[in-house]
């Protein structure tokens, strides 16, 4: 059920894309938190992170792919976050890869939501897809800072929006 479940989030986020980043509905950070969580990717639940510092995380768990260089910050400061954007590789041979790429929520520091939500949408939809055919090998290639990523984009979503 819970590979049902992240996809089920992905296509429901996508659906109410407009009407979450208008303000006509609310966005619930919860369930894409229940989701993070339920993947046993990070090592901790993901509300954990959020008043973790840079360093904290970076001395503990980071895969190096987040460009953490304010350590003294918490990382639920982080501009940075990385969007997993595609899967290939041949499941019958266990070979799977995914590939990310940097994405920036407040360039010129201002916010932009709709960065945060793509995020969270597109991530969610292709790690969706791995779990669906090789639910046993997504804890294994899924980046820790990807999928911390989600979580900080939809804490952002929650209290910037």
């Amino acid at each position: 059920m819970e590979k049902l479940d992240t996809m089920m989030l992905a296509d429901d986020l996508a659906l109410s894309q407009d009407k979450i980043l208008n303000g006509e509905q609310d966005f619930d950070a919860d369930a894409v938190y229940k989701v993070i969580d339920n993947l046993g990717v990070l090592n901790n639940p993901i509300k954990d992170y959020f008043d973790m510092t840079e360093e904290q995380y970076y001395e503990a768990e980071s895969d190096h792919k987040l460009t953490l260089i304010k350590l003294a910050s918490k990382l639920s400061d982080l501009h940075d976050r990385i969007l997993t954007n595609h899967v290939d590789g041949y499941v019958d041979k266990d070979v799977i890869n995914l590939t990310y790429n940097h994405e920036n929520p407040y360039e010129d520091d201002l916010y932009n939501p709709t960065i945060d939500y793509r995020v969270i949408v597109y991530s969610l939809k292709v790690i969706g897809a791995v779990q669906s055919i090789a639910a046993k090998d997504l804890e294994k290639v899924l980046s820790k800072d990807a999928l911390l990523s989600v979580g900080l984009a939809a804490h952002a979503l929650a209290h910037n929006a």
